[in-house]
C-alpha cells in the first residue's frame, strides 16, 4: 500500500495561521456588535428619559398655569403700574377661577413676593391664606365677577420720598359684574416702597368711592 504523504511543516504553520486571524475577526466583529447594541440600548434609554422629562415639564397653556409658572424673580415688573397690573392679573384669577388649594396656596406665594419685607412681617402666610380664602368665597357666593381691571399710569402714579424711602403712590380700579346686568367699578388705593431696585407694595386698602357702571366699559386686563 502507497504510503500517505505528510503536509510540510509550513503548510500546517499556514493553516493554523489563517484559522488564528479567522477567529480573531469572528471576536472583533462579535465585540463591534456588542458595541453597537450597547450604544442603541444607552440611546433609547436616553430618548425615553428626554421623553418622559418633557412629559413631565408640562408647558404651561392656562392663565393659571402661567402665573402659577411665572418667575418672577427674573421677570419682576420695572414700574408701579407693570406691577399694579400684575397684581390685578393675579387677583383676577384668583377670585374668577375654580383653583385646587394647592394651586390657591401657589398663587397666594406669587403675590406675596410682590409685598415689601414691611407688609410681610405685619401679614403671615398662613393668616393672609384663610382671609383671601373666605373673601374667594363670599366673593362667589355673590355670583360677582371681576370682568376687567386697570392700574393709573404716567402722571396720576404719586412719587413722594418718606423717611429716605422712595415711594409711588397708585389706584387700582376694578370692572365688576355684580350680578346679573348689574355693573360697578371698584377702587383700590396702594402704597408701593421702591426696595432693592424693585417696586414692592407697602400697604393698601379699599377707596372709599365705588361707582355704578355700564355693561359697555373695557378695562386694561391682561
Amino acid at each position: 500500500m502507497a504510503a500517505v504523504p505528510s503536509r510540510s511543516k509550513k503548510t500546517v504553520d499556514k493553516s493554523m495561521e489563517f484559522v488564528a486571524k479567522k477567529r480573531r475577526s469572528i471576536a472583533t466583529f462579535s465585540f463591534v456588535i456588542c458595541l453597537i447594541a450597547v450604544a442603541a440600548v444607552g440611546g433609547y434609554y436616553q430618548v425615553m428619559k428626554h421623553q418622559r422629562m418633557q412629559d413631565e415639564v408640562k408647558t404651561p397653556t392656562t392663565e393659571l398655569e402661567k402665573l402659577i409658572a411665572k418667575d418672577l424673580e427674573i421677570g419682576y415688573p420695572e414700574t408701579p403700574t407693570e406691577v399694579m397690573k400684575l397684581w390685578g392679573r393675579y387677583n383676577q384669577c384668583i377670585y374668577n377661577t375654580s383653583v385646587t388649594d394647592e394651586e390657591f396656596t401657589e398663587l397666594l406665594s406669587q403675590l406675596r413676593k410682590m409685598y415689601s419685607s414691611d407688609l410681610l412681617e405685619v401679614n403671615s402666610e398662613d393668616a393672609q391664606r384663610e382671609k383671601l380664602k373666605s373673601e374667594v368665597e363670599q366673593f362667589k357666593d355673590d355670583k360677582k365677577k371681576i370682568v376687567s381691571y386697570s392700574a393709573e399710569t404716567g402722571a396720576s402714579v404719586r412719587y413722594k420720598t418718606i423717611n429716605d424711602r422712595e415711594c409711588a403712590y397708585i389706584t387700582i380700579s376694578y370692572f365688576m359684574n355684580t350680578g346679573g346686568r348689574s355693573y360697578a367699578k371698584t377702587f383700590q388705593d396702594f402704597i408701593l416702597v421702591r426696595q432693592n431696585d424693585r417696586w414692592k407694595i407697602l400697604g393698601f386698602r379699599d377707596a372709599t368711592r365705588t361707582e355704578a357702571a355700564d355693561n359697555t366699559e373695557t378695562g386694561d386686563s391682561e
